[in-house]
């Protein structure tokens, strides 16, 4: 069974998430901030993460950089979701796919399911682009 590791401080959201994907066959994790997330990762590692950019103590971005220099997560992929706009400028991506929020639920799992086939060989952005949205490589 493909284990998903889900991060947001919003419970509501975070709920939502979970069941959008336990609907679909996944085993779900979840995880209110960076730290437990890190702990979560390295214990149970996850096929892929799917977290928020902007949260308290450990962001998305610090979460991220941690991922990205331990051996056992190094290899995951990870969806970065934010509200910030403008999103953050492109460059040296801890990540794989960056998506605005709000975003759909059919969007995300499309993400999830391409980063977990392999279809995503470089980092992504998903930003609002009016009046077509669409993923765009960087």
């Amino acid at each position: 069974m493909t284990t998903l590791l889900l991060v947001d401080d919003d419970r509501n959201f975070l709920r939502a998430l979970r069941l959008v994907f336990e609907i679909d066959g996944y085993r779900v994790l979840t995880a209110h901030d960076g730290v437990d997330a890190m702990a979560l990762a390295a214990a149970q590692r996850p096929d892929a993460i799917v977290t928020d950019l902007m949260m308290p103590g450990v962001d998305g971005l610090e979460l991220c950089r941690r991922l990205k220099v331990e051996w056992p997560t190094l290899r995951i992929p990870v969806v970065m979701l934010t509200a910030t706009f403008p999103l953050p400028a492109q460059g040296d991506w801890p990540w794989d796919v960056l998506l605005s929020k709000p975003v759909s639920a059919a969007l995300l799992r499309r993400v999830v399911d391409s980063l977990l086939s392999g279809r995503t060989a470089t980092p992504q952005t998903h930003g609002h682009r009016p009046p077509t949205r669409g993923l765009m490589e960087r």
